[in-house]
C-alpha cells in the first residue's frame, strides 16, 4: 500500500509548547536528481526508496554527507532559527501544539533575513571558542554558561521579530503556506487507522484461542 508522501522538498515540523523539531525530507524523485547530477551516491537511493528524512542539526547533516556525499545547501542552525522566529510570529504559538509540512521555499526565503537581522541584534555565535578541550572545570563551566547566554539572547531576538507573510492572529497551522505537492496513495491517517483496527483484531483473536 502506497502511502501519500509530498514530493517535492519540504520541512516537517512538531510543535509542543514553544519546543519544536524540524526535519528536512527530500524525496525519491530529488535523490535522482541530485544522482543523476553526480551529487550524490547511489547508496542513498538503495537505503532511501521513499525518501530521506534529514534532521535539522548539524550533527545529522554531517553524518550525511560524510555518508553519501551530499549535504543541503542551507546550515541546519540557520534553519531552526529562522523556523523559530515564523513560528513565534503566530498566535499563541507557546500554548500550540502540531505537526505539519512546509514547502522549503517557505522557510529558506527567511533563512538570510533572519541571519541578517540576528548580528545587528544579538550575536548569533559569539567569540570563537579556544581549540581542544578545556583545560579546567572551571572552564567548561564558563563556556557552557557562555553559549547558554548567546543562546538566549538569539532566542529572544528571533521571538521579537515579525516576519513577512505571517499573520499574527492566526495559529502556524493556520497560516497561509503555499501547498504542498503530494504523490498519489493513502493518506497516513487512514494507514495508521487500518493498522491499528488490524492489531486490535488479531488481539481479539488470540484471546478467543486462549479461552
Amino acid at each position: 500500500m502506497e502511502v501519500v508522501s509530498p514530493s517535492e522538498s519540504v520541512y516537517y515540523y512538531e510543535c509542543s509548547h514553544g519546543r519544536f523539531r524540524l526535519t528536512y525530507f527530500i524525496p525519491h524523485d530529488e535523490l535522482q536528481r541530485l544522482h543523476s547530477g553526480e551529487r550524490i551516491s547511489s547508496q542513498a537511493l538503495e537505503d532511501f526508496p521513499d525518501g530521506v528524512d534529514l534532521g535539522c542539526t548539524e550533527a545529522d547533516f554531517d553524518v550525511f554527507e560524510q555518508t553519501y556525499g551530499f549535504r543541503p545547501k542551507q546550515d541546519p542552525g540557520a534553519l531552526r532559527r529562522a523556523f523559530l522566529a515564523i513560528l513565534s510570529s503566530t498566535h499563541s504559538w507557546q500554548r500550540f501544539r502540531g505537526s505539519g509540512f512546509l514547502a522549503a521555499g517557505d522557510l529558506e526565503r527567511h533563512v538570510e533575513r533572519v541571519e541578517h537581522v540576528l548580528p545587528a541584534s544579538e550575536p548569533v555565535r559569539g567569540v570563537l571558542e579556544p581549540l581542544g578541550s578545556p583545560a579546567s572545570l572551571k572552564q567548561r563551566r564558563q563556556m557552557g554558561h557562555r553559549r547558554a547566554v548567546r543562546r538566549k539572547r538569539t532566542d529572544n531576538a528571533l521571538r521579537k521579530m515579525r516576519i513577512e507573510g505571517i499573520d499574527p492572529k492566526r495559529t502556524l497551522s493556520e497560516q497561509r503556506f503555499t501547498p504542498i505537492k503530494v504523490s498519489k496513495g493513502t493518506p497516513a491517517e487512514e494507514v495508521f487507522v487500518q493498522l491499528h483496527r488490524k492489531q486490535s483484531t488479531q488481539g481479539g483473536d488470540r484471546d478467543d484461542r486462549r479461552s
